[in-house]
């Protein structure tokens, strides 16, 4: 915590006095590899061994480690005083993986597994964080461009191939799906929903701290909407609407409302003349919010017979869980039930469904120590939170760098100061 009225300033490695021009120069070098990195960040499918979620974006994240620690650029404590916290709910929830696969499932697999949470949730903070939120502030642009780039992209191929999935394969596995909802490189067509519902207020809050004009603001808008509109995901599009909606209304002022009476507007002005929507989307979205029937929601049904499952299997796990992917083993589906909670209460116990709640609290006290002072950032943490939050209600495990580095930007943007020599500050409280 820093001394007086100065919001909290994170320590960081970077402050180290003895740097050479070599450490400066490796430093040089990170920059563009974690752009980079963060840019192919939603592509999945670039994958160094197919078999493995191991991606090309987390081959340069792995450059860019070495080249900070050659350069003394790794944050060493990267959420300041949250760290203790956000590191104590990963222990948790690793911890309670291990005993569960010790003594119920496979130790082999919970390496994997540790390996792919430690490192989504410990080491890209360490590398992604800075001081200043100039670059964040870059590395959030890298994402939407990434993003917007990939749902550009998809949108031209769903359209040149009449949405077929068999000349989309060219591309990857799944680019668009058997039913013609376009997973991009996503490989799913939820996940790749997912990306953009956690990309729009990026795109919303770049706007409104000038890192982005208005044409580059609705151009990106824009193509963001038409991959969500081809993805026919219902939960893709209300965790997308809620995000953008709680955003413009946290950040309320005269650019925030303009900004919504302008998608409002368009939104209407479409609606209004008649534009087709994607097959996808009329079945398993706009179906079931015209009728209000969440069983007409894509495989809703489905879902909610894997989560009444694992509720009646917790009750025998608390203590020690299943073990790392053992309730597909003892599933009468024979599937991962598609809620983070339940699946981390099954596997790992209430030990490691401790650890998960502890990680999202953090994001919920930043949001919260930083509304009175810097309205922005904290409507931006929330807006991202909530999509998280609602996918992990349907997902099973939540390591993939897709979730979590937008997650991780937003925190950071909320506890960096806004630029060299400006501390955050409450100006009402000098």
């Amino acid at each position: 915590m820093a001394q007086g009225n100065a919001i909290f300033e994170p320590a960081w490695a970077t402050e180290d006095q003895d740097r050479t021009p070599y450490h400066y120069a490796m430093l040089r070098l990170a920059e563009p590899v974690l752009m980079l990195a963060v840019f192919l960040v939603p592509y999945i499918t670039w994958r160094i061994e197919p078999s493995y979620l191991f991606t090309l974006s987390d081959a340069l994240f792995c450059i860019a480690a070495v080249l900070l620690l050659a350069g003394r650029g790794v944050a060493i404590c990267p959420l300041g005083e949250w760290w203790v916290v956000w590191l104590s709910g990963i222990a948790a929830l690793l911890f309670g993986f291990f005993m569960g696969s010790i003594v119920n499932g496979d130790a082999l697999r919970w390496i994997i597994v540790a390996g792919q949470y430690g490192f989504a949730f410990a080491v890209l903070p360490s590398l992604l964080l800075r001081e200043h939120r100039a670059s964040l502030l870059g590395f959030a642009t890298a994402l939407v461009a990434g993003v917007t780039a990939m749902e550009l992209f998809g949108t031209i191929v769903y359209h040149v191939t009449d949405g077929s999935y068999e000349q989309a394969k060219r591309f990857s596995f799944e680019f668009i799906t058997g039913t013609h909802r376009l997973g991009a490189f996503m490989a799913d067509a939820n996940w790749n929903a997912a990306m953009i519902a956690m990309t729009v207020p990026f795109v919303l809050y770049l706007a409104r701290v000038g890192r982005l004009n208005w044409i580059f603001t609705f151009g990106a808008l824009g193509a963001l909407c038409s991959g969500l509109l081809l993805s026919g995901s219902f939960s893709g599009f209300t965790s997308t609407a809620l995000g953008a909606l709680i955003f413009l209304l946290l950040d309320w002022g005269k650019r925030s409302a303009g900004t919504l009476v302008i998608i409002i507007s368009l939104a209407s002005a479409a609606l209004s003349t008649g534009v087709a929507l994607p097959s996808a989307f009329q079945n398993r979205v706009a179906n079931a919010l015209e009728q209000g029937d969440l069983n007409q929601a894509g495989t809703f049904t489905g879902r909610m017979e894997l989560i009444h499952e694992a509720w009646g299997m917790v009750g025998e796990t608390t203590l020690v869980g299943l073990g790392v992917d053992q309730f597909r083993v003892v599933s009468v589906s024979k599937a991962p039930v598609h809620n983070m909670y339940l699946l981390v209460w099954a596997e790992g116990g209430i030990i490691s469904l401790i650890g998960w709640l502890l990680i999202l609290f953090v994001p919920l006290g930043v949001a919260m120590r930083r509304f009175a002072f810097d309205r922005s950032a904290a409507a931006l943490v929330v807006a991202v939170f909530v999509p998280f939050v609602v996918f992990s209600n349907a997902s099973p495990h939540m390591y993939s760098r897709s979730w979590v580095v937008p997650l991780v930007l937003a925190i950071g943007i909320a506890i960096t100061r806004p630029g060299p020599g400006k501390p955050v500050v409450a100006a009402s409280m000098e």
